[in-house]
């Protein structure tokens, strides 16, 4: 990307008044959708630049809407703007996706358990489909198959929380730690065939939990289930 042409365009972040005559915010918040897809099906990793002439050009649009949805991604932390004003992928450290994870226990634990809490069977067993499509693509060899159906997944669970607030954090989450994820399956090496295996027996457990209503067993499946991806993915990048 050429830098410097962005460089006044992102000093405006996160937007100006909209420009005459055309409503923006709709083109905005269907930037935003594209980009927020983007980045959960793993097309942007880590370090990646990202250019607003670019972006508008390809989408069709005035810069106006690219900047206001470009502004949201920076204010969750999806993107960010480097010193020398361009725009990018956070790169990611140890620290940084230790706490990503750590707070992924934290809340992806309470929305397992009160998912289970609502005791609804038809919104659990729904979890179901995108672990069929994740037995059915080559996991990971397909990178975008294989983030949409781990990202489809982690929503439903969210969403049957029922909360929000949790469901609203969770996904600020997601954005933040699918470019990592993205990376982490990206790395030439095999992948485990009984490590996936383990991991969806896991979930299956863990949907049982959330149909019986078990919030206890559903919070300690999810937890389990994180922590063992955690570890796999870790050695993927010698961590």
């Amino acid at each position: 990307m050429s830098i410097a042409s962005d460089q006044d365009d992102l000093a405006t972040l996160p937007g100006e008044a909209e420009t005459a005559g055309i409503d923006t915010t709709t083109l905005a918040q269907q930037v935003y959708l594209d980009l927020e897809s983007r980045i959960l099906g793993g097309e942007l990793l880590p370090g990646d630049r990202v250019s607003l002439r670019g972006l508008a050009a390809t989408l069709g649009t005035s810069m106006q809407p690219v900047r206001e949805a470009v502004g949201r991604l920076v204010a969750v932390h999806a993107l960010e703007v480097t010193p020398n004003r361009s725009l990018r992928v956070p790169p990611v450290d140890r620290a940084t996706t230790d706490d990503i994870w750590a707070m992924r226990l934290l809340l992806e634990g309470e929305a397992a358990a009160r998912f289970a809490e609502r005791h609804q069977a038809d919104e659990a067993r729904s979890l179901f489909v995108h672990s069929k499509v994740m037995r059915e693509i080559r996991y990971g060899v397909d990178l975008e198959p294989t983030m949409r159906a781990i990202m489809a997944w982690n929503q439903g669970l969210a969403v049957g929380s029922g909360s929000p607030l949790l469901i609203e954090n969770i996904a600020r989450l997601r954005l933040r730690y699918a470019p990592w994820l993205a990376m982490a399956l990206s790395v030439p090496r095999a992948f485990e065939a009984p490590f996936l295996q383990f991991t969806l027996h896991i979930q299956d457990e863990l949907v049982l939990a959330l149909e019986a209503g078990d919030a206890a067993a559903a919070r300690h499946l999810r937890c389990a289930d994180l922590r063992s991806f955690q570890r796999y993915l870790y050695g993927r990048l010698d961590w």
